[in-house]
């Protein structure tokens, strides 16, 4: 059987822990964001595709036809996410 085990802090002692829980959560979502290129604004053409949910070649339709905006570096084609998201919404159809 487990026994409870109770810990009595000062106010200071508290806070130190609070704030000390705070950061080591807030830099392990930070990590992960990082990790899982949440956080990044530019994509290759492939990842934005993935992005946006829809196959290379609609992706490519989107730029070469409609207009969806591309920045090319060096030979490197790169989207930004919000013109993505923008794409998306001014384009879409809301079906409900």
């Amino acid at each position: 059987m487990s026994e409870k085990l109770s810990v009595i802090l000062g106010d200071d002692q508290s806070r130190q822990l609070r704030a000390y829980v705070y950061n080591l959560v807030a830099d392990s979502v930070a990590s992960a964001k990082r990790d899982a290129g949440i956080s990044q604004k530019w994509l290759r053409k492939s990842a934005g595709a993935d992005y946006a949910g829809v196959s290379s070649g609609t992706f490519n339709g989107w730029i070469k036809h409609q207009g969806l905006p591309v920045h090319v570096i060096n030979g490197t084609t790169l989207v930004s996410k919000r013109d993505i998201d923008q794409f998306i919404n001014s384009n879409g159809i809301i079906e409900e």
